[in-house]
């Protein structure tokens, strides 16, 4: 009973101060499919992506993201793409997974205008470390409570998002995190229900001449119990290959971000950022991440051969 009582209450504060958020990420430019399933197949197809972000890196504890995914065209429907990626988040004591498969449709209206759509299905899942909260030699606690994570049972979860496209402009909507109902945890009886996010982005190419570009970009996040964010980035590229990017984010988070296109095959990504309101090297956040075309480097070893 004393058992079940220390970690409903912990459960408990979790909802409420925890959120769901979804993980965050600002490798929008390099790996638009972060940004909604509408890009699967759309943008960059063929290339597997991997990315890891640190959070608050100079907090004990902060937040560690792992990002795998993959998007490409179906050969037997050119207006039809298809993605996949797992996400795997942690926080503390608190684990996040997901896992969804993703599909899209670029309906062309006429020359200028496109609609695509795209619809994210998979599971979700959730894990509570709680040796990890008790991790000081010098606390003891009764064994029998910390002596198992608490884990959550699969959760269905599903995004659906849609993005108008006029020649270099695009505007977009997702709703993230929708679920059905309540799951609950396989060692205590409490149930929950993961709470929805949505995002609004919008975007513009400008191609000042043959050398640069400059690409415009704003994000508006928010869901349950979540208040809502808004992020200003803008990426200028050099002959299609090297980029750098400045962000804002609210309140008081400033970054920049670099990155290139090595080849035809690879492309890589840094990102870094920082709380201006807060003693600098608390909040810092830092994300790398690499894009393979693993196809291609496989067309050049049947070549080589």
């Amino acid at each position: 009973m004393k058992k079940l009582y220390f970690i409903s209450i912990l459960l408990l504060t979790v909802k409420a101060v925890y959120s769901q958020q979804s993980p965050l990420s600002e490798n929008y430019y390099m790996d638009k499919y972060s940004l909604a399933p509408s890009y699967a197949g759309n943008y960059n197809p063929k290339y597997l992506v991997m990315g890891y972000r640190s959070d608050w890196s100079g907090i004990d504890g902060g937040p560690k993201t792992l990002r795998i995914s993959y998007n490409d065209v179906f050969p037997f429907m050119k207006n039809a793409g298809y993605g996949g990626k797992l996400v795997y988040d942690k926080s503390g004591i608190f684990n996040q997974l997901y896992i969804l498969g993703s599909y899209s449709y670029n309906l062309k209206v006429n020359e200028d205008n496109h609609l695509m759509f795209g619809l994210s299905m998979g599971f979700y899942k959730n894990t509570i470390n709680l040796l990890d909260f008790y991790n000081d030699p010098k606390y003891t606690i009764d064994p029998s409570l910390v002596s198992m994570d608490i884990r959550s049972r699969l959760k269905f979860m599903s995004d659906v998002s849609a993005i108008w496209k006029w020649k270099n402009a695009e505007a977009g909507l997702l709703f993230s995190n929708i679920s059905f109902g309540n799951t609950s945890y396989k060692e205590v009886d409490l149930t929950y229900n993961p709470l929805y996010n949505f995002q609004f982005h919008g975007t513009y190419l400008y191609e000042i001449n043959d050398r640069w570009d400059i690409s415009p970009l704003l994000i508006v996040r928010g869901g349950k119990y979540i208040k809502s964010q808004a992020e200003f980035a803008t990426q200028i590229m050099y002959m299609k290959k090297i980029r750098g990017s400045l962000m804002l984010r609210d309140p008081g988070i400033l970054g920049f971000g670099i990155g290139a296109n090595i080849g035809k095959g690879l492309k890589i990504a840094y990102n870094f950022n920082f709380a201006t309101n807060v003693e600098l090297g608390a909040f810092n956040n830092h994300e790398i991440s690499i894009g393979v075309n693993v196809f291609e480097y496989i067309h050049k070893s049947e070549l080589s051969e």
